[in-house]
């Protein structure tokens, strides 16, 4: 190999521990590790060096997207969002098992539009490839997530204060805490859930980054996905206790987290993980019942 190979090699090798390795191609993760250049390719010393291949990219740093097109993805998924949740809580609707429907339709076909947008980017493979650790990292902060919501939860609207009713209309909502098709509620959660991470993390967070950097496309892209959940401020509001916050509040705040999960992986199976485990705990079992 030539001169300049050798010095790209040794200067890869001399990263710190805290960086990640910028993540491969497909067609790059598809070649065996130390394979040998082919026979019919040129010989390295006849040809310029080269920059690394815009296609090899860290989450951190994708393909820059531009401002209005940034602009566009995420207004379009916060407003489709928010009317599917408009529906779905609606009061009308309340306990019908068909309520999720809409917004479970509305990701299944975000969640396709995101896999094609981030392939087209090379970055499909990288960011959903499944690794060892993923299943327990999720687990686990969904369980810190879960013991949060409990603590908020006694805190914010403890049982016999007027806000308790925050509380009991989302679950109400949901259906009986205690009926046998709590399990089936959850499962569908979970599906959406995942599907909710996949939009959030793998298209808005990702097309917001390039105009904006990591740090505002993090904060920008919590802040969306929690207004998108505001209609429930008045869906589930109470005569008494006011507008109820509780889904905005835990929409924003979790959302930080999982970003942040996110962040350290580079992926986004790990916080896919963590979503939907706590949002499958929190339908299946209830931090409040009747």
């Amino acid at each position: 190999m030539s001169d300049e190979s050798d010095e790209s090699d040794e200067s890869d090798e001399s990263d710190e521990p805290g960086e990640r390795a910028m993540i491969p191609s497909e067609d790059e993760a598809a070649a065996p590790a130390g394979a040998a250049p082919s026979a019919a390719a040129p010989p390295a010393a006849s040809a310029p060096a080269s920059p690394r291949e815009p296609r090899a990219i860290d989450p951190r740093e994708p393909p820059r997207a531009s401002r209005r097109d940034a602009a566009l993805i995420a207004a379009s998924v916060t407003i489709g969002v928010a009317l599917a949740v408009s529906f779905a809580f609606d009061p009308d609707r309340e306990g019908a098992p068909s309520m999720l429907a809409p917004l479970g339709a509305l990701y299944a076909v975000l969640t396709a539009l995101t896999v094609m947008w981030l392939r087209r980017r090379g970055e499909l493979r990288a960011a959903l490839r499944p690794l060892s650790g993923d299943l327990a990292r999720g687990a686990v902060v969904a369980a810190g997530l879960y013991g949060l919501a409990m603590a908020v939860q006694l805190l914010l609207a403890p049982r016999g204060s007027p806000r308790e009713a925050w509380i009991l209309r989302l679950y109400l909502h949901l259906g009986d805490p205690s009926a046998d098709a709590r399990v089936f509620a959850g499962a569908i959660v979970f599906i959406i859930a995942a599907l909710e991470e996949i939009v959030w993390r793998g298209l808005v967070l990702r097309a917001l980054e390039g105009p904006l950097g990591w740090a505002k496309a993090w904060l920008l892209s919590s802040a969306l996905f929690a207004a998108a959940h505001a209609p429930t401020l008045f869906l589930l509001g109470d005569p008494v206790a006011g507008p109820n916050p509780l889904l905005v509040a835990a929409g924003f705040g979790c959302s930080i987290v999982w970003g942040r999960v996110v962040y350290q992986t580079g992926r986004l199976t790990p916080a896919v993980f963590a979503h939907a485990f706590f949002s499958w705990a929190i339908v299946s079992f209830p931090i409040w019942r009747p």
